[in-house]
């Protein structure tokens, strides 16, 4: 959730952080810090809130700075206070960091040993002192640093005694520097630099980058590194709202246009292109991802399982910060997928590690051509998504849904289990997917925001399907409103979950799957039974007469390939409505 950036050149240099960490607002954040730099020392300046407080206590500094790291901070190590808020410092080292270090109390405990001594609960002060505790060169100071450091960072550093110069160093945290003329940034996120530059160069693991105002150097344990310079492909525009309210509401209606977007990429003359991997030869697939990611992988197992597979292919779904600990036995037709975003989720970036390092096959789902996944899997599959800037995937989710959805289509049409005309209505489908959703957003979900925004506990059921896609909803609920949010099988609701229904508890019951929609229809009576105030979201064929409905969303009918992307949609928008209503 953190943001970093760093800057050194002759423009004002608290303009450009403050700039910067606007620019990473929408990460989250409880406190946020700078430290900048003149000919006489490095100031510190701290403040818990948001950016416009820190900004309140610089307008007094009228001091000429020319460098300077800046931070937005997630609460993980100590509480919300100004001490634990970064920049930190030890003696000679003031820092940045973004990551955690799961070695930190071993760290401290040998740090004390020596003499140090420690002011706030951070593991971000014990990296600090651990770099300070090097006697020696700054770079191997850092080395030494890595060698000793267990866990995941983006680290950007001044040394008290080095006046023009930033160090940066990474491991399983996004860290980038942007190239600049006679100045330089380094940030955590492209949009930092768009305002002032679009070239830059990745930082990889194991690096060391020394950044000053007219140069960045490169270095591994093999000398100087000759970095290539890119050029971002977004623009400043596509990092900012585009006259939206907000960055999530700008993402959800870029999801009609994807649509288009993917069905160009991978439909060629009435087929399935080469760009949609065939994953016919392999008997074992495990889809691995966090979060949004996993619940779209959900997805895609069902559609496999349900519809492609001839028992010849078996697909496991995981979390991928439990799939890293447990064991594996891969035959020799197996692949390890994974999905993600940023290309950099540290847990799922570690399974395709580990898969990697079994030579076992791996395909990543990722929308970061430049991320650390996209680099090391040995398959990508591009989302196509543009920049997601607002926390809570939206069109992220989108094109991870019918990115799998395509690859369970191919598969089906290549093991025999979709027909040719089959394969020509689902692309059909997929070209008019557009016209489908486009009705959904223009529904006003206002009004079942304001019945819902003000509840405590607020319940999804569904079956099937429907029951992955409450999965999401409820988690888009909870992630941006903090109304506590549960997903039930509808069918277990008698088996306990119904214990929690009370009078007027919203009960969200999705339906739209044909075959079992009597049963999921008897399942959200049954929740009424109980006093629960209930609202659907059912395809058109779901007949409602005999029940009492407090709202209900209807949606089209479709190829169940396509279905769950349809119903996502409501979802997204009663979040972000539900949030606006709490402030």
């Amino acid at each position: 959730m953190c943001g970093i950036v760093g800057y050194v050149g002759d423009r004002n240099v608290t303009d450009v952080l403050v700039q910067g960490l606007k620019n990473l607002e929408y990460r989250g954040y409880d406190s946020a810090g700078i430290a900048v730099r003149n000919d006489k020392n490095i100031d510190v300046v701290k403040s818990v809130g948001k950016v416009i407080d820190l900004e309140k206590k610089l307008e007094s500094f009228d001091v000429n700075y020319y460098m300077g790291i800046a931070h937005t901070r997630w609460a993980t190590h100590g509480e919300v206070n100004e001490v634990n808020c970064h920049p930190h410092s030890m003696n000679n080292v003031v820092l940045v960091h973004n990551g955690i270090i799961e070695n930190y109390r071993e760290l401290k405990k040998e740090l004390e040993l020596i003499g140090y001594s420690f002011l706030t609960n951070t593991d971000s002060e014990i990296v600090a002192a651990l770099i300070d505790s090097y006697k020696g060169s700054k770079y191997d100071a850092l080395v030494y640093a890595q060698m000793k450091m267990k866990g995941s960072y983006a680290l950007v550093i001044m040394f008290d005694d080095e006046a023009d110069t930033l160090y940066a160093i990474r491991k399983d945290s996004p860290l980038i520097v942007g190239i600049g003329e006679n100045e330089n940034f380094v940030a955590s996120d492209i949009s930092v630099i768009l305002p002032y530059t679009k070239k830059y160069v990745d930082i990889e693991e194991g690096e060391v980058v020394k950044i000053t105002k007219s140069d960045v150097f490169v270095y591994s344990e093999n000398g100087l590194v000759d970095k290539k310079i890119k050029t971002a492909l977004c623009s400043i525009e596509d990092a900012q709202k585009g006259g939206y309210e907000h960055f999530m509401l700008k993402e959800m209606n870029e999801e009609k246009d994807l649509c288009v977007k993917l069905y160009n990429k991978f439909i060629e003359d009435g087929n399935y292109s080469d760009d949609i991997p065939d994953i016919s030869n392999y008997n074992n697939v495990d889809i691995v991802a966090c979060g949004s990611a996993f619940y779209a992988a959900t997805v895609g197992k069902y559609l496999i399982d349900t519809y492609v597979c001839d028992r010849s292919v078996r697909v496991n779904v995981d979390v991928a910060s439990e799939y890293r600990y447990k064991k594996h036995f891969y035959g020799d037709r197996s692949l390890v997928i994974v999905v993600s975003q940023s290309g950099e989720t540290a847990d799922t970036l570690a399974c395709l590690r580990m898969a990697n390092s079994l030579n076992v096959d791996t395909l990543a789902i990722v929308n970061v051509p430049s991320s650390t996944i996209a680099k090391e899997a040995k398959l990508v599959m591009p989302m196509l998504a543009g920049p997601e800037i607002a926390v809570a995937t939206t069109k992220g989710y989108f094109s991870q849904v019918l990115e799998l959805s395509l690859i369970a289509q191919k598969l089906g049409y290549i093991k025999g289990t979709i027909s040719d005309i089959e394969k020509k209505s689902l692309i059909k489908t997929f070209e008019n997917l557009k016209s489908y959703l486009i009705p959904l957003f223009e529904i006003d979900y206002s009004t079942i925001a304001g019945k819902l925004w003000f509840k405590e506990h607020i319940y999804f059921i569904g079956r099937g399907i429907d029951y992955i896609v409450g999965l999401e909803a409820s988690l888009k609920l909870k992630e941006i409103s903090y109304i506590h949010s549960d997903v039930y099988q509808a069918g277990e609701l008698k088996h306990g979950p119904i214990a929690l229904i009370d009078n007027d508890t919203p009960v969200i019951s999705i339906i739209t799957n044909d075959e079992i929609k009597e049963k999921s229809l008897s399942n959200a009576i049954e929740a009424q039974s109980r006093g629960a105030s209930l609202y659907l979201l059912a395809s058109e064929n779901v007949d409602i007469d005999n029940l009492k409905i407090d709202e209900i969303i209807r949606v089209p009918r479709i190829s169940e390939f396509y279905q769950p992307l349809l119903n996502i949609i409501p979802f997204q928008f009663i979040a972000y409505e539900v949030a606006k209503l709490k402030g």
